[in-house]
């Protein structure tokens, strides 16, 4: 029996326990870029996130200014005695300890493009709390690069059509937010550039922190869930996202596009309605 943490609540409580499934498949769809060995890096100045050098927006500030934000789940509260409840995180990561490729681990947040409406993406983002940050007190941000996708058509098992993908330079930084003793940073990539037309799609921004040299990539991430009970999610943005319609995939935890809502997925009951990630652009 291999004992493995997929959800920031199992790092805090206790190790889930699990066996890789046999029948775990590696994302299909075109060739992908080769993960390179990536370390921390110095922050990218915020006049260079955007097109125009228009100032870049906070994750949490979407209204500020509005055109450049389409989408965001919303803010990660941790509130264990509610409302809401059941805070917690689900494996979003390529480490030294979860490996693969073209990730470890992946969550993949759905959201909408209205009808009547075409959206410029130029940058995507997700809120990922570190076990880096707890060791580190450098200057320096926890990863230099993360693997993006935007797909459609995502199920149960299936990993959809692949709209846009890539491997691009991200950023991290601090929200100020944290799950006990894990801080939250907000990992981005900026400079993309394809068109959605309206319809649903799923989401993913995952870390990549692979250098063996570098300790910190021993590390873990976990994409922050945000409950969307009673209330919308704090500083939530654009169409609202839809819930109990993540997936987890992830060859290392042995899940193809298992439900993250399922009692016997990833989060075993526990949260994962939704997730803190968001898209950025012009409509």
């Amino acid at each position: 029996m291999v004992k493995k943490m997929v959800c920031s609540m199992a790092l805090v409580a206790a190790l889930i326990p699990f066996v890789p499934s046999a029948s775990a498949q590696k994302f299909t769809g075109p060739p992908k870029p080769t993960i390179q060995d990536y370390g921390p890096f110095t922050e990218m100045k915020p006049e260079m996130m955007f097109k125009n050098n228009a100032p870049q927006p906070a994750p949490g500030m979407c209204g500020n200014p509005a055109r450049h934000c389409l989408f965001y789940g919303g803010d990660f509260v941790f509130n264990p005695l509610g409302p809401p409840s059941l805070p917690d995180g689900l494996s979003n990561e390529t480490t030294t300890v979860v490996s693969g490729t073209p990730y470890g681990g992946a969550t993949w947040v759905p959201f909408r493009v209205p009808a009547g409406q075409t959206w410029e993406v130029t940058g995507l983002f997700s809120n990922n709390q570190a076990t880096y940050g707890v060791l580190d007190q450098s200057p320096t941000t926890p990863t230099a690069a993360a693997y993006w996708s935007v797909n459609q058509g995502v199920a149960a098992g299936n990993a959809g059509t692949v709209i846009a993908s890539g491997t691009s330079a991200a950023t991290s930084t601090p929200t100020g937010r944290s799950f006990i003793f894990t801080p939250e940073y907000t990992v981005q990539v900026t400079g993309l550039s394809f068109v959605l037309t309206p319809g649903e799609y799923w989401m993913i921004v995952v870390p990549i922190c692979t250098n063996t040299a570098d300790v910190f990539c021993t590390g873990r991430w976990f994409e922050s869930d945000v409950e969307y009970i009673n209330v919308r999610p704090t500083n939530a943005f654009g169409p609202r996202e839809p819930v109990y319609a993540s997936f987890f995939d992830s060859p290392f935890f042995g899940f193809t596009f298992g439900p993250t809502n399922s009692f016997v997925g990833a989060c075993m009951g526990f949260g994962c309605d939704a997730f803190s990630a968001g898209v950025l652009g012009f409509k």
